[in-house]
Parts: structure tokens; C-alpha cells; sequence
């Protein structure tokens, strides 16, 4: 019998070491070290134990008890420090404290207790079955201890189990917990056992130690007690305001978090309480929106994956009630800003219109008034108003083009051209403004570049008279130099144009803001300089809506050197040839072909008297028969009455417009009616203008102010051959 204590003991010691190796394996510091402490007094416990059973006299059994209790009276406390720690149980602060000196205390006594009567009446030995052991008288202080350090393992107990009122759906965390509070009853009962005589002389305490031992290291090695990743994890999904709610591969309930049971009504957070047919609709409802409690909640689907083969499902409610709001307020910014967009833009373009139509006046008269016998003086006052109104015409062309950019009408119409004659066209456009200012003016291409490209040859040319433009606007004296190349990749080339100014340069700090709307650089000296500071802003984004874009370089007061590029598909890979400057004369905007169709019959229909005045009068050198309507019913009438030629009909028009009047000629019976070309006179130069006009049943159309050549090819384009004389 000695021997099988001796080998149980041993069997404890061999245990509580395993166990020690165990712990000090694991990488968490944070409270590793009071289950240290522990083990380290199971160590003792046992080899105490095994001291004690080989002993034969009375100074070598009382030697192994006090080294037996010296383990004793530190385990237990050790015990509940760590598992304090381990679950972050919030306790008094001097709550340990009290603890560890009522230990210390008592373990004082022990290690003194031959020297007086305080906690054994008598000491003295006697011969057993597994050997000599200990006869000791118990003082009250023996009873108080015992029951001191039974409260402390109870007080484990309660600590192991309290956390698993909210851990129990975790079942790592429960067989935790489980083996942990076995763990701290074991020696309780063992104990209890001895303290009340139920075990005879024998002391079972040391088969609890060894079966909390045991436990604890089940507890490492099996249930992860060190496995911080495992917890944080589990106290993540346990802790997230988020619903999670997880299925097998058959809908079947296998858990749900906390927020989950408190957000859906009716949910048991117990296993399989849930049932399939509640998961199979929350699943079928994956991407909507639902509202609990006041918020807006997603519900999501997840399928958990084993590499290939769905495992099961993950439910998530996920709270988007402040997405949802910023959506919301984003909105109605956005509503906001579009609205504030298109008020502006219709204010921009109403406001364009009502400039436009006087504009169409001075301009229709000016050039009517050229045709005059004028003197020097006068000619030369009317050609100033001309140029004048032309200019101002640029700036309310260059606003309604940003108000277009701004509101994302702004359209790029590509079409077939050919490269060489539209770089002659900018520089018969641009030779008039560079020789008034007495600059010279140098055109540079290489004849090796496509003959025929296609792009939007229209903005390409606007971009350009832009800079050439807004270069003879800041030259004073020198050369503007405009050079034209080229890098060509099969059927794609890089179209590449530089205009270099000896002006006034650019500060560098200016740089960066140039192609800010309504800007100029150096504004105090450049104050007088006309234009709407809109010319490089309106530059800059039709190039990048062709895919190209712009660049600058400058040095103050020496020039200023404006290069963009643009992508353009070739049509004509043939070499394009020399550039051979423009003509020598100056030719007019207003220059239109020359011809007369006497016995062409035209109907003008417009509201504005001065307005019809200006259009028979731009028309009076074609020799045509003119009549003029100033309403719509008029010219319904009129058109009823006598078969035109081609009928000009304005857009604006009060109590029936010319699209209402165009639709009622259209639905007159007879051929005539359906054929006859009738072309829109507005001022409202949007985007897509001639589609719309089209699209109403009109033919064409011609902006105002009134173009001269413009109008003289829509009347060729129009009118009968067989009416046309030279």
C-alpha cells in the first residue's frame, strides 16, 4: 500500500511537470504566471508527499507537512489570481491583498506550529498501512484555515462558471469552462473528506491537487486556455453589433451571436431552437434592407467554404441605418447641385438668347450698312462696331460653352477632314488680328503628316484659335509661332500643335491657376485685356473630352509656349504636303459664295420686327422673292395661300412657337406641305440642336446673330438647283 501512494505521487509529480512545460510553452505573459505559481505548488504538494511517506520519526514527518502546507496555502490563492486575471473579473482592489495575507498569515503559523498552540493542540505519530504519519490535535485555527481555503477553491468554482451564461454557445468555451471548474472542486471535496475524518488518517487532498493537475493540462492542450487568437476571436464575434447567424449546409441553426437574438424578434439563443424554415427566409432575403428598431439593417450571405464544398451559411444583419442617412444627405446634395447646375445653365442660356437677338440686330445691320456708299470714316466706324460685336459674341459663345461643359452637354461630333486645309482656315481666320498688331505670324507643319484624319475637327480648331488668340492678345511685339506635327502608329496618330508667344510671359506661380475659370495671371497688369478668362478653361476640357490634353511652359516677360496633343484616327495616310501660308488679302468672317435666285420664293417667320428686318435685308443680294410672317398663325396662313421655296421659321416665338408651328404645316394634307424645307432661326445655340430641330420635323437650322457665308449655304444647300444663277 505504501508503494501504490508513493507511485501515485510520483505519477503527480511527473504531471504537475508536464503541465509546467505546458504553460511556460505558451507565448501569453499576461497571466501565465499565477498558473505557474500554481503548478509550482503541486510540485511541492507531491514531492512533499513522497517525502513523507519514506519517513520514519517525528522531525522528518513534521519537516514533509510544512513543506506539504507551504504549497498548500499558495496554490489555492494562486489559483484564484489567475483565473481573476484570466476572465477579467472586476474585483476590489485589495481584494487579492487580503487574500494573500490571510495565507502568508497562515502559513507562518504552520511553519511554527511546534512553538505554541494556535493551530495544532498536540503533534505526535503513528504506524499505518502506508507508513508512519502524523497525530495532530486540531486548534479552532486548523477549522478557520480549512474553511479559508475551501472558500477560495468555491470562490474558483464560481469564477469558472459565471462566464458561461454568455460564452455557452461557444463550445470550446464551454468544455473550457467545464474542465476548469472540475478543476477547482476536486480538491474541495478531497478537502472536505479529510477535514471532516471521512477518509480515516489517510489525506485524499493530494489525489484533488493531482486531478485539478490533470484537468489543467487538458485544459492547455486540448481546449486552447492559452489560445489568445481563439478567444479574441470568439470575444469579437460575441461582442459585434453586427447580427451573425450561422447555418450547416441544410439551413440548419447552429449559432447566433448576441446582437443577432436581441435584433430578431422571437430568436432563442439556444442551439436548434431557430428554426429552417426562419434561416431559410432570412437567406432569401440576402441584399435587402429590413427596419428593426428604428434602423435600417442589410441582411447579407456569406457561403462558408472548405476549399471547394459549401460547408454551410453565414447571416449577417449588419446596421446601415448612418450609411443609409449619408446616402440620403448625399442626395440631396447632389439634387442640390444639379438643380443649382441646370438653374445656372438655364440662366446662362436664357440669358445668351436675349443677348443673342440684339446681337443678331447690330451685327445684320453692320454688314448691311457696308454695302453702302460709305465714306472712309463712316466704313470704318461700322467695321469697328462689327468687330466689336464680334468680340462680344466670342464671350457669350465662350460662356454658353462652359455652362454646357458644367451641366455635361457639351458633345464631340467626329467627322472625316482634311488636316492641311483646316490649319489654312485658322490662319485666314487669325492672319487679320496678328498684322493689326503689327506681330509676325510663322505656320510650321511637316508635310509628312496623314493627308485626311478624323476627329472633331470643329473643336480642334476652336482649341487653337483659342491660343493663337489669347496669344496675340498677351503679344505686344515678336513672332507668334505656330508648329504642327505629328506621331503616327498605323491607323492612329497623336496630333501635336505648340503656339509659341513672345509676350508677357507667366509668373510661375500663376501657373497652376491659368486654367481656373473666370482667371487671369497678373490681373492688375493684364486688367485691361479683354476676354471672359473662360478661353483656356473651355480649351482645357474639350481636350481632355477628345482624349488629348494641354501643356505649358513660360519664363515672365520673355513668352509663354501653349502645346497640346489629341488622338485622331487616320483616314488618308498620304503625306498631307507643304504649308504654303495663308492668302495675302484679308478675307471677311462674313464672305459667302456669290449667287442669285430671283424666282426663289422665301418665307421668314419671326416675332421681332428688327429681326425680320435684319434676315430680308442679309438676303436682299440673293435677289429672292421674301415674304415675312410675324407669328405662327401668320405663316401658317401664308404657307397655305402660296407654295415656298424654303421657309426660315424662329424657334421663340409667343402663343405657338415654330416647332408647334412646324408640326401644324407637317400635318397639312398634300405633298408640298411634308417637302417644302423649313429651316430654325434661334438664338438658343445648344448642343444638339440640329438633331432636335430635325427630330421636330424641321430640315436645319442657323444660329443667331445670322452668319452671312452660313446662310448663304444652307440657301444652296436648300433651295432647287434650277433656281441658282451666278
Amino acid at each position: 500500500m505504501q508503494l501504490v501512494w508513493l507511485g501515485i505521487h510520483i505519477f503527480g509529480v511527473i504531471v504537475c511537470f508536464i503541465l509546467l512545460i505546458s504553460v511556460m510553452r505558451t507565448r501569453e505573459t499576461t497571466y501565465k504566471s499565477m498558473l505557474l505559481l500554481t503548478v509550482i505548488c503541486g510540485i511541492i504538494i507531491f514531492v512533499a508527499r513522497c517525502l513523507y511517506i519514506e519517513s520514519d520519526t517525528l522531525e522528518e514527518l513534521l519537516a514533509c507537512g510544512k513543506m506539504e502546507y507551504l504549497g498548500k496555502c499558495f496554490a489555492n490563492f494562486c489559483l484564484v489570481a489567475f483565473i481573476i486575471q484570466y476572465c477579467d473579473i472586476k474585483t476590489p482592489k485589495c481584494f487579492l491583498g487580503v487574500l494573500g495575507f490571510v495565507n502568508s498569515f497562515m502559513c507562518v503559523l504552520i511553519m511554527t506550529c511546534e512553538h505554541h498552540l494556535l493551530y495544532y493542540t498536540s503533534i505526535d505519530m503513528k504506524r499505518t498501512s502506508v507508513g508512519y504519519t502524523l497525530v495532530l490535535g486540531k486548534a479552532p485555527l486548523y477549522y478557520f484555515y480549512m474553511i479559508f481555503c475551501m472558500a477560495e477553491l468555491v470562490l474558483f468554482f464560481y469564477y469558472c462558471i459565471r462566464p458561461l451564461e454568455r460564452q455557452y454557445r461557444f463550445k470550446n468555451a464551454r468544455m473550457l469552462r467545464l474542465v476548469l471548474s472540475i478543476a477547482g472542486v476536486a480538491p474541495v471535496i478531497m478537502l472536505a473528506f479529510s477535514v471532516l475524518g471521512v477518509t480515516g488518517s489517510v489525506d485524499m487532498t493530494p489525489l484533488g491537487v493531482l486531478s485539478s493537475a490533470i484537468l489543467l493540462v487538458l485544459a492547455v492542450n486540448c481546449y486552447g486556455l492559452f489560445d489568445t487568437v481563439s478567444s479574441a476571436k470568439e470575444l469579437l464575434i460575441e461582442s459585434m453589433e453586427e447580427g451573425i447567424i450561422v447555418s450547416d449546409n441544410d439551413m440548419n441553426f447552429l449559432y447566433a451571436n448576441r446582437a443577432a437574438c436581441e435584433l430578431l424578434p422571437g430568436m432563442k439563443c439556444e442551439e436548434g431552437m431557430v428554426s429552417d424554415s426562419e434561416i431559410q427566409a432570412l437567406y432569401e432575403q440576402s441584399g435587402t434592407i429590413v427596419d428593426l428598431k428604428d434602423k435600417n439593417y442589410e441582411i447579407r450571405n456569406t457561403e462558408i467554404r472548405d476549399n471547394v464544398q459549401v460547408r454551410g451559411y453565414m447571416i449577417s444583419i449588419v446596421d446601415v441605418t448612418d450609411v443609409m442617412s449619408q446616402a440620403k444627405l448625399m442626395r440631396e446634395l447632389k439634387d442640390k447641385a444639379e438643380h443649382a447646375v441646370a438653374v445656372k445653365s438655364a440662366f446662362l442660356a436664357n440669358m445668351s438668347h436675349e443677348i443673342r437677338t440684339p446681337m443678331n440686330a447690330i451685327l445684320g445691320m453692320s454688314e448691311m450698312a457696308l454695302r453702302g456708299n460709305l465714306g472712309e470714316e463712316e466704313k470704318d466706324y461700322i467695321e469697328q462696331i462689327q468687330i466689336a460685336s464680334e468680340s462680344l459674341l466670342t464671350i457669350i459663345n465662350d460662356i454658353l460653352d462652359f455652362s454646357k461643359m458644367e451641366s455635361g452637354k457639351m458633345q464631340i461630333v467626329e467627322n472625316e477632314y482634311e488636316l492641311l486645309n483646316m490649319i489654312k482656315e485658322v490662319g485666314n481666320l487669325i492672319q487679320g488680328k496678328v498684322k493689326d498688331k503689327g506681330l509676325a505670324l510663322v505656320i510650321q507643319v511637316n508635310p509628312d503628316m496623314p493627308r485626311s484624319l478624323y476627329g472633331d475637327e470643329i473643336r480642334i480648331k476652336q482649341v487653337l484659335i483659342n491660343l493663337v488668340n489669347n496669344a496675340v492678345k498677351f503679344t505686344d511685339q515678336g513672332t507668334i509661332t505656330v508648329t504642327v506635327d505629328c506621331e503616327t502608329n498605323q491607323e492612329n496618330t497623336l496630333l501635336k500643335i505648340s503656339i509659341k508667344d513672345t509676350g508677357v510671359g507667366i509668373k510661375e506661380e500663376d501657373l497652376e491657376r491659368i486654367f481656373n475659370s473666370f482667371e487671369q495671371s497678373d490681373t492688375f497688369r493684364n486688367r485691361k485685356k479683354e476676354g471672359s478668362g473662360l478661353g483656356l478653361t473651355i480649351s482645357k476640357q474639350l481636350l481632355h473630352l477628345m482624349g488629348g490634353n494641354i501643356y505649358v511652359e513660360s519664363v515672365y516677360q520673355e513668352g509663354s509656349c501653349f502645346s497640346f496633343e489629341v488622338p485622331q484616327r487616320v483616314i488618308d495616310a498620304a503625306p498631307c504636303g507643304t504649308y504654303e501660308g495663308p492668302g495675302r488679302k484679308r478675307v471677311r468672317k462674313q464672305e459667302y459664295s456669290k449667287f442669285r435666285a430671283p424666282e426663289a420664293k422665301v418665307l421668314v417667320v419671326d416675332d421681332n420686327l428688327v429681326n425680320l428686318k435684319v434676315a430680308v435685308g442679309l438676303m436682299k443680294p440673293f435677289g429672292m422673292q421674301v415674304d415675312t410672317a410675324k407669328s405662327g398663325m401668320e405663316a401658317l396662313a401664308k404657307v397655305q395661300e402660296k407654295e415656298y421655296h424654303l421657309v426660315f421659321m424662329d424657334h421663340m416665338m409667343p402663343e405657338m412657337d415654330g416647332i408647334e408651328t412646324t408640326h401644324r404645316i407637317r400635318g397639312l394634307e398634300g405633298g408640298y406641305y411634308q417637302e417644302v424645307p423649313i429651316i430654325a432661326l434661334t438664338a438658343n445655340a445648344i448642343s444638339g440642336a440640329r438633331e432636335m430641330f430635325v427630330e421636330e420635323g424641321m430640315n436645319d437650322f442657323i444660329a443667331k446673330p445670322i452668319n452671312m457665308k452660313e446662310l448663304s449655304d444652307k440657301i444652296l444647300e436648300w433651295l432647287p438647283f434650277e433656281l441658282l444663277e451666278e
